[in-house]
């Protein structure tokens, strides 16, 4: 099977799943959509401040000791899945997102502190997300112009803007930080596949799967992708395209600050368009100054000080 093949069975298959969720669950946010800011209100916010983008792969074991070092001298932006492991080290990420529109997702936000954190959503979160986080929400569009339902959710509510989707929840995460004006952008616990023996890193829920189980019950959609070691390793084919999706954003999007980027996972199959540093190094490279993002994320969203 082809990349453009790959690219067209994902789409197909994510279609058929989820489209009457989509549906059901935007209705049933619409309020939550009217009274909360969208990611829109970001937009050059963060010019040029770093920011470090995490993702729940098995690499991040071995580098997050190392993201308290960046804590106030970067934007810390997390997936879902990486959320409970950073918490865990006392690593307060400013932002956390979230992709999928499934109730399941609640596991990865569940009895948590949520002071500091602001939840970034699609419109088509499942509502229980919501009466889950209390904290500071944003939301955002899904853009994807051949998908009749969400072109449709967008006309409805554009007010909120719009994040790219492309295979996993880092490609969104990717883009929050590219239309912030975050410069530069480096990655941490991105692998975009399976070595060894884990799925994901310890202390993420979605850890407890395993990998042989998740290997087994996703038979039908491994790949084989090479790494930066020029290994093999096993990955999804929704993984699969979102190392083509991350190929295609860092060598045609454009702004007028230019972004570097940096994958500091020193692991997995992302490779091409980018640096690769260790996060030790990246973090002493780029994340010099103090950045009082708390303040900054406020005047954004033109919320009074208590």
């Amino acid at each position: 099977m082809n990349r453009e093949e790959q690219i067209r069975e994902v789409k197909s298959a994510t279609l058929l799943r989820f489209n009457q969720i989509w549906q059901r669950n935007f209705l049933s946010n619409k309020n939550a959509i009217q009274r909360n800011p969208g990611v829109i209100a970001l937009k050059n916010r963060f010019r040029d401040i770093p920011c470090i983008v995490v993702g729940a792969g098995p690499s991040l074991d071995k580098n997050i000791r190392y993201l308290r070092k960046a804590c106030e001298k970067a934007i810390i932006l997390c997936c879902d899945a990486a959320l409970k492991p950073l918490l865990s080290h006392d690593i307060v990420p400013n932002f956390v997102v979230v992709l999928d529109p499934q109730e399941e997702i609640a596991r990865f936000l569940s009895n948590v502190p949520q002071r500091g954190i602001t939840l970034v959503v699609p419109t088509i979160v499942h509502p229980n997300i919501l009466e889950l986080w209390q904290g500071d929400i944003l939301f955002f569009n899904k853009f994807a112009p051949d998908i009749s339902t969400l072109v449709e959710i967008q006309k409805i509510v554009p007010q909120v803007g719009i994040l790219t989707p492309g295979g996993t929840v880092l490609s969104v995460t990717y883009d929050l930080a590219f239309q912030a004006g975050c410069n530069p952008i480096l990655f941490v616990g991105q692998d975009l596949s399976y070595p060894k023996k884990n799925s994901h890193s310890h202390g993420s829920d979605a850890a407890g799967k395993g990998l042989k189980t998740m290997v087994e019950k996703q038979k039908d959609s491994i790949v084989l992708e090479t790494d930066m070691n020029n290994q093999q390793l096993r990955t999804l084919k929704s993984m699969s395209v979102s190392k083509q999706w991350f190929k295609w954003a860092f060598t045609t999007w454009k702004r007028d600050n230019p972004v570097v980027v940096s994958n500091c996972s020193e692991a997995g199959i992302l490779t091409d368009h980018c640096s690769l540093l260790t996060l030790n190094e990246a973090i002493y490279k780029f994340c010099k100054t103090k950045v009082n993002i708390p303040w900054m994320l406020k005047k954004a969203l033109k919320r009074k000080s208590p």
